[in-house]
């Protein structure tokens, strides 16, 4: 949507020219799905990245490649994901009076710390708890096909939600989310479980001990330039448009390796590079008798007032996991009776970018992930388990923001053998999926580096009297997330997957 605002010292007055913006979107689709809810086509959905034996592995780790069975996957999955932020009580007093409207504007207000406020009684949405309620359904389609024997194997994996291509749901974590929803939201959650993801990668095992692989991850990168015409400021119910829009690709690499220090042992070791969907916008605002101000950066002379912003979503670290793996004695065919894997996956998530492109005031913190797994077969069957723990990056969020996230508990389990489908011999494979939010609290902190705003300040005049404004002491605010809330919730998913047998 491409929306156009008037200047409120002439809002009378009528357009005379074009209101021009231009959207650059770039990344506007990532892998952040696969990263949350692991491989949804095969066993070990947690720890993919040392155990998967199928077309996942593209993503995961294409170094293992070579020792995955060639086959063609098609599956699906759902995923319920039930989570809530209940908020606290606010004391008395913290409420926006109705002299703000009457305030000076100091230098309190400006684009790099707020704007003025509304009054509480006057805001569009009452301030609530949040229910982040969802169900998604998957198609994940995959490929693993030799193209020189082991030496080099192809591999493609898709993961789909049914319903949208890609969501894309944009909200402040700080005071300014009070002029829209008035809520707080799951920072990492939402819209990143409602993203496409399509990779390909190539592995090689280049001999008994040493396997690599390198893949691409396929971004759609969206230009769209819009131009828009409105003829009277004072009915913008009449617009012209005359858009133009370009897609491209874009492709993100990442790399593996898997050492092989005896037969029954495995070291892994896979680096995903950082990634982000970001867009500029720009308007130029022409009026008609308006006398413009100057560049704010080149103090030349302008015919018109440009307007910029940025939407940043699904940013990604910068990933690097190293795990492990040992099983038993390999059967003639080759497939071992049981086997166990670690996982650690580190990411960088101090370089974190939010939805409006810029760094946390108070910087993420960089974690390390543990998952375990393993599995064995039962009469032909291949039975899997998995449980992890996933680490906020965020954290306790006691100032002026309110990104909500919560470390998690996560578990898998599987089951895949051979079965008849219209007479034909296909392998037939169902999955289970849970992962727990662990509550958290959280209670802000005047004292905190960056605390909540004072979004009527105590020096503020009333410029009707020359007087302090009224109900200007102490702190005022419409900080959703003020005095603290409590988060949590959990992820429920169930699949299965068809391939062609061996």
């Amino acid at each position: 949507m491409h929306r156009t605002h008037h200047l409120s010292r002439r809002a009378g007055l009528a357009f005379y020219g074009l209101i021009t913006g231009a959207l650059a979107t770039r990344s506007a689709q990532a892998s952040s799905t696969l990263e949350l809810i692991g491989s949804t086509s095969g066993g070990n959905q947690i720890t993919a990245r040392v155990l998967s034996h199928g077309s996942a592995a593209t993503y995961f780790n294409p170094s293992l490649l070579p020792e995955a069975t060639p086959k063609l996957e098609v599956g699906i999955f759902g995923l319920a994901v039930q989570s809530n932020i209940r908020l606290q009580a606010r004391p008395a007093g913290v409420d926006v009076p109705k002299s703000i409207y009457n305030t000076i504007p100091t230098s309190v207000y400006s684009p790099n710390s707020t704007w003025p406020p509304l009054a509480t009684v006057d805001l569009p949405n009452p301030r609530s708890n949040t229910d982040a309620d969802s169900n998604v359904v998957y198609a994940a389609i995959g490929m693993v096909r030799p193209l020189a024997g082991k030496a080099l194997v192809f591999g493609f994996h898709a993961l789909l939600p049914v319903r949208a291509f890609l969501d894309q749901n944009g909200f402040f974590a700080d005071e300014r989310e009070q002029y829209f929803t008035n809520q707080l939201h799951f920072e990492l959650l939402g819209d990143r479980l409602d993203v496409s993801s399509i990779s390909f990668a190539l592995g090689s095992q280049l001999n008994d001990w040493i396997s690599v692989g390198f893949g691409i991850d396929v971004a759609i990168l969206t230009e769209s330039k819009v131009t828009v015409y409105v003829p009277y400021g004072t009915d913008q119910s009449q617009v012209v448009l005359s858009p133009d829009i370009h897609t491209d690709s874009k492709f993100k690499p990442y790399f593996a390796t898997t050492l092989h220090p005896t037969q029954r042992t495995s070291v892994v070791a896979t680096l995903h590079f950082p990634f982000i969907n970001q867009t500029d916008g720009e308007n130029d605002l022409r009026f008609w008798n308006y006398t413009y101000p100057p560049n704010k950066d080149t103090g030349q002379a302008q015919t018109f007032v440009q307007q910029s912003y940025t939407i940043s979503q699904g940013s990604e670290p910068l990933r690097f996991a190293l795990g492990g793996s040992y099983c038993g004695s390999r059967l003639p065919d080759g497939r071992a009776p049981w086997e166990i894997g670690v996982q650690f996956l580190a990411e960088r998530w101090s370089q974190y970018t939010n939805r409006q492109g810029d760094h946390p005031l108070d910087t993420w913190n960089n974690t390390v992930s543990v998952a375990l797994g393993g599995g064995f077969l039962w009469h032909e069957r291949h039975i899997t388990a998995d449980i992890g723990y996933v680490p906020s990056p965020v954290p306790d969020q006691t100032g002026r923001t309110n990104y909500v996230d919560n470390s998690r508990l996560v578990a898998s389990a599987g089951i895949e053998g051979p079965v008849k489908f219209l007479g034909r011999d296909l392998e037939a494979g169902i999955t289970l999926f849970g992962s727990y939010f662990l509550p958290r609290s959280v209670t802000k902190d005047p004292n905190a580096a960056h605390p909540v705003l004072d979004e009527l300040p105590d020096n503020a005049i009333d410029h009707t009297t020359n007087l302090p404004a009224a109900g200007a002491a102490g702190l005022q605010t419409n900080n959703p997330g003020y005095p603290g809330w409590k988060s949590t919730g959990y992820m429920l998913g169930a699949g299965a997957t068809f391939r062609i047998a061996r």
